[in-house]
């Protein structure tokens, strides 16, 4: 079953978000499989909502999500994992 996962990283900046987006491009980690779809918004605070196949997918990358953003000196946040109610959410 798809899930939506929405990520909230306190005082994430923009800055910060490019961070993270890069050193997971270069590790090789910014398309991992399962993920659907990604996106961030907000100024002061960075939001991400992702869209994953499966929690279980989401799980498989969570890690190295986190690890990277406490690379970056990003504090992870609350994350938030609702079961979608349609299995196509494009």
């Amino acid at each position: 079953m798809p899930v939506a996962v929405h990520i909230t990283c306190p005082h994430m900046t923009k800055d910060d978000y490019e961070q993270v987006i890069q050193d997971l491009k270069d590790s090789g980690c910014s398309d991992p499989d399962g993920r659907i779809s990604h996106t961030a918004y907000g100024e002061g605070d960075v939001h991400m909502l992702e869209v994953w196949s499966s929690e279980d997918d989401f799980n498989a990358h969570r890690d190295r999500l986190f690890a990277t953003l406490q690379g970056c000196g990003v504090d992870g946040g609350i994350v938030q994992v609702h079961p979608l109610h349609s299995e196509h959410p494009d």
